[in-house]
């Protein structure tokens, strides 16, 4: 049985024989779920890249490919979630179910992040980074937006659901990064800086 988690039936995606599996062509959290599932000890110490690389293929060939990436869009769609506190009970229990054991998984997520930092990604995975979903019924209940106050001027006043609308929130910090840049290089303008010292 795999450390830290519960028998269930699983549908198994075998590594084909003379395929390895390479850490570079996983996400972050494919990688920490990987070493959830591998016999990485849960205590935290300092482990070599080369074991921790290992580990992480040892998870792979134990639930299959196609099963870390399921589990690791689930695992990062309950992050988002958590980061704006809009986790459900239900969500909550899924994972929970998934990750009994929640101090084996920071310390999965922590060597995950080491891992990506020293063996950073193929150009193909750094694209599917950041693929989230939600293993029950998320808040915004499939619209992409999640009612949060009611305003007398406004009406009822929405934010965007950090996992279905996750390209759009991506587009719209991108553009405000560009406006403020505009706006940054406009007030550094030769004209400006002699304005300033007058």
């Amino acid at each position: 049985m795999m450390p830290g988690t519960l028998v269930k039936p699983l549908v198994r995606v075998p590594v084909q024989p003379g395929a390895s599996v390479r850490v570079q062509d996983l996400t972050g959290a494919e990688r920490a779920v990987a070493l959830y599932a591998s016999d990485m000890p849960s205590g935290r110490r300092r482990h070599s890249s080369e074991q921790v690389r290992e580990w992480i293929v040892q998870g792979v060939e134990r639930l299959g490919a196609e099963e870390v990436r399921r589990r690791g869009e689930f695992f990062y769609g309950h992050r988002l979630l958590e980061l704006s506190g809009l986790v459900t009970t239900q969500i909550q229990q899924r994972h929970e179910q998934r990750f009994p054991k929640r101090g084996r998984l920071n310390v999965a997520d922590q060597e995950s992040a080491n891992s990506v930092y020293r063996d950073r990604m193929s150009n193909e995975t750094r694209l599917r980074n950041g693929a989230a979903a939600v293993d029950g019924n998320c808040p915004c209940r499939g619209t992409r937006y999640i009612p949060m106050f009611y305003d007398e001027d406004c009406g009822t006043v929405d934010m965007l659901c950090p996992v279905h609308a996750r390209a759009e929130i991506r587009r719209h910090r991108a553009g405000y990064r560009q406006s403020f840049d505009q706006r940054d290089d406009l007030r550094h303008t030769s004209g400006h800086a002699r304005e300033l010292r007058s």
